[in-house]
Formats: structure tokens, sequence, C-alpha cells
């Protein structure tokens, strides 16, 4: 009979570290998208600094992609990047108003899943159901010659 070699158990094996969730504020809704140290690590190469880093986010309205997200590094002065704020157990987030409408009230924190990653500096996410952008309808936004 074969010996049995067990494996040592790791913290958030086959969970990608990035969450996503709505909060109600006194000024509105938000949606906040979280990074755990372990994904901060694989994405990124290390812990990201709140005073020095900062995520870009890019949404797609094209029809069949409107399920994902590229998330990708940048420094905290890009005016395209949004500021990390510090969480427990060295966990970051950002804060971000709602792209597209959604029902009120709160909604709990989902996993979000890896579509493919760029190491080190980001990855692509799948969205879920709620937080999807409307499909851009043919035409829309170019110009009719196109």
């Amino acid at each position: 009979m074969p010996a049995i070699i067990p494996k040592p158990f790791e913290v958030g094996a086959g969970k990608s570290g990035f969450s996503i969730s709505v909060a109600d504020t006194r000024s509105g809704q938000c949606v906040r998208i979280g990074l755990s140290e372990a994904a901060q690590k694989r994405f990124f190469g290390g812990a990201l600094d709140p005073d020095k880093d900062a995520l870009k986010l890019t949404l797609y309205d094209d029809q069949g992609k409107t399920h994902l997200m590229d998330v990708e590094l940048a420094d905290a002065s890009d005016p395209a990047g949004f500021r990390l704020f510090g969480g427990a157990r060295g966990s970051v987030a950002i804060k971000l108003a709602p792209w597209t409408a959604l029902a009120p009230g709160k909604r709990p924190s989902t996993e979000l899943a890896v579509v493919s990653e760029r190491r080190p500096g980001g990855g692509q996410l799948k969205l879920p159901e709620w937080a999807r952008p409307a499909a851009r309808k043919i035409g829309q936004g170019k110009p009719l010659m196109e």
C-alpha cells in the first residue's frame, strides 16, 4: 500500500484575495474593492503602501467583456489611480462610487475570480453579475461612418 503524504494547510489557498462589496453611507452607496496581503504579494510582488501606491481599474462596456475588470498598479501621484486605504492583517482597499445603478442597501463581500495575471503589476478579474456595467449598444459612442 502506498504511503499517504499530507500537505501543509495554506491559509487562503484557492482564493483570489480580491473582494467586492457595497456599503450604505450617509453620503450614499460606496463600492469597496479589497485586496488581502496574499493577493498583494501574488499580483504586485509585495505589500502595497497606501502612501506610495494606487490602483488603476479598467471596466469594459463591449459586448461579451462587461464581466471583466483590469487591475494594475499605479503610483499614488497618478491621477487615474485610486487611493488605497489600509485594513486589517495587511489588507488594503479602495472605495469607489457605483458605476452602475444598484438597488439600495448593502451587499456582502464577494470574492472576485481571477481570469488572468500579469506579474508583477496586475491582472484581470471577473465581476459579479450586480457589478457589471451595461453593455454598449451597436453604434453607441461611435461615429456612424465607422
